[in-house]
């Protein structure tokens, strides 16, 4: 397998880069619950018993790798890493410098080999794992939200870890170019102790991003959105671009 390094110069590299190309796709990408990962942040050094940090995001489109590596290496400020599959990182191995490491998911021997990984780069440590637990793209609508159980296999193998569910949604709404809608649930430590077994952590898991995607789309609905920050403002629409310049509002 492939595995993960960790340079700033590429983190800040890679998080410019993507930032700066979902500025040319997006009107804005807006993100609620971000403080969630503030004892996780590099500059923090709070005491205390290090525990490392699972983020489960939802898996409903193609920009949403792109807005991981955009968010957590230019904006949020914490050491990341994320599983990529093992023929795409062979091609584009810079991906590593930034913390990504091989799957091949179709490979029992190979997946375990990578989780085993995945655990000596959290053990004892602040360290922060993006896992899209859908193991595919599935459209955002689809309900519910099924995870593989990968990501019980490492609680399990961790013996507890911080987790927290990370739900993405795309919308076009007001503008002419869609909006990314990020929202960040609350923490909680899963400990294996606390399940019978990894398949029911697998469903926990499951159960609360399910739940989280639709407060989002409820939200942006009902636009109750005024916990959403604007962390990457995208280009204004033909039509306000227009009435700038005509001096109207």
């Amino acid at each position: 397998m492939i595995e993960a390094k960790h340079s700033p110069f590429w983190r800040k590299l890679l998080g410019w880069y993507f930032t700066r190309s979902l500025r040319k796709t997006f009107h804005a990408c807006r993100v609620k619950g971000e403080s969630h990962l503030k004892p996780w942040k590099i500059d923090n050094h709070s005491t205390g018993a290090p525990i490392p940090l699972i983020v489960y995001c939802s898996h409903g489109g193609w920009w949403d790798a792109g807005l991981a590596i955009a968010l957590t290496n230019a904006h949020f400020d914490v050491e990341s890493y994320g599983m990529m599959e093992e023929k795409q990182l062979k091609k584009y191995r810079f991906f590593r410098n930034i913390g990504m490491f091989s799957v091949h998911r179709g490979n029992p021997r190979s997946a375990v080999k990578s989780l085993h990984h995945a655990v000596g780069l959290l053990r004892n440590s602040k360290k922060v794992l993006w896992m899209f637990p859908q193991g595919e793209l599935i459209h955002q609508e689809m309900r519910p939200i099924h995870a593989y159980s990968g990501i019980g296999n490492l609680v399990e193998m961790l013996g507890e870890a911080w987790c927290v569910p990370v739900a993405i949604r795309y919308e076009f709404l007001h503008e002419q170019q869609p909006e990314a809608w990020v929202s960040i649930g609350e923490p909680e430590l899963l400990s294996s102790e606390s399940f019978s077994n990894k398949q029911n952590i697998t469903e926990h898991i499951s159960s609360r991003l399910t739940n989280l995607m639709d407060e989002v789309r409820d939200e942006i609905m009902h636009h109750r959105v005024k916990g959403y920050r604007m962390v990457i403002q995208g280009k204004m629409s033909v039509e306000k671009r227009w009435d700038a310049v005509r001096g109207m509002e």
